[in-house]
């Protein structure tokens, strides 16, 4: 199966569209916004289903405050008062929502193509972005962030950071995806989540216990509200949420992997207009920076990576 590659104007945006020309199957990359996914699109059966929420224009997708598909580093959901404490010191992250620092230090920032490969059975383009010691966190990482789709129907989203300093520093990694199938709101949907654990919030939305999370089997979504992290069973290598439309006979999966480093956590989030849902992987609970649940301690010279898999059934 052929798969390409085209790079094109949107708005005053550089984005990259990967292809593959037999089924339809694509997704869009915009490198100078956080490296973020704007579309992706899969197929089952006789339909192409566009599966991510995001802001639909390019000034739109630019002055987003709802971080629709963005690359979460190195840390993801909110830190209280932006202050936290690493191997003995104390350091102040930059506010950047009301009294909190939320959702990283890589989000809307241009990264570099560094690679775009088109092979017989898949496609994948990779992005980098430097950390060099920003304001509060005064370490130096690489962080890179590689799209693929093969030909199976499976879009692959795998993150590396490398820790170019010379002192260890914390790293926590998360992806924020809103979820559609078709024009269909939430409340015709069921999902099932993968965790018997519930994370249980103050009033600052910051982890104080967890509780049980006792339902088994995909959950109605009708006239539900989340807006709750998970910490997942760990079964093997991986675990897999599934947002389920049975009017279209068809299952959204969304696998992460776990274990050692890897993602071990989730977010799943359902926003006022009831279009979409997001399901958020996560290598550490909220606020890991100061609770420690997840935290990736990465040594000067090491890396961590990981991977999510999406695909319809």
């Amino acid at each position: 199966m052929a798969f390409e590659i085209q790079k094109q104007q949107y708005g005053e945006l550089t984005e990259y569209v990967i292809q593959e020309t037999a089924t339809s199957n694509r997704f869009v990359v915009v490198p100078e916004l956080g490296g973020i996914v704007r579309q992706l699109s899969l197929r089952k059966g006789v339909t192409l289903f566009s599966l991510l929420k995001t802001p639909a224009t390019p000034n739109a997708l630019a002055e987003d405050t709802q971080s629709a598909s963005e690359l979460l580093f190195p840390f993801a959901s909110r830190i209280p008062d932006g202050k936290y404490k690493f191997l003995g010191k104390h350091y102040q992250l930059a506010l950047n929502n009301g009294d909190n620092a939320i959702h990283g230090l890589v989000r809307k920032n241009r990264f570099q193509l560094v690679e775009q490969v088109m092979a017989a059975d898949h496609a994948y383009i990779k992005l980098s972005y430097e950390i060099r010691e920003p304001e509060g966190y005064p370490f130096s990482v690489d962080f890179t962030v590689k799209y693929k789709l093969s030909a199976d129907g499976i879009f692959s989203l795998t993150y590396e950071a490398k820790n170019i300093g010379a002192e260890p520093c914390p790293t926590m990694f998360g992806w924020h995806p809103y979820f559609q199938i078709g024009n269909e709101m939430v409340d015709a949907w069921k999902i099932n989540i993968p965790s018997d654990t519930i994370v249980v919030f103050d009033n600052r939305m910051s982890p104080i216990e967890t509780a049980p999370f006792p339902i088994e089997g995909p959950m109605p979504l009708f006239k539900k509200a989340l807006d709750n992290a998970f910490i997942v069973n760990i079964d093997g290598d991986k675990a897999v949420t599934q947002l389920i439309s049975e009017n279209q006979h068809v299952t959204l999966q969304i696998e992460q992997e776990t274990g050692e480093g890897k993602f071990n956590h989730l977010v799943v989030y359902t926003p006022p207009a009831r279009d979409c849902v997001g399901i958020e992987p996560l290598t550490a609970n909220v606020n890991s920076f100061n609770n420690g649940e997840g935290l990736t301690t990465l040594p000067a010279g090491s890396s961590v990576s990981g991977t999510i898999n999406i695909k319809l059934i």
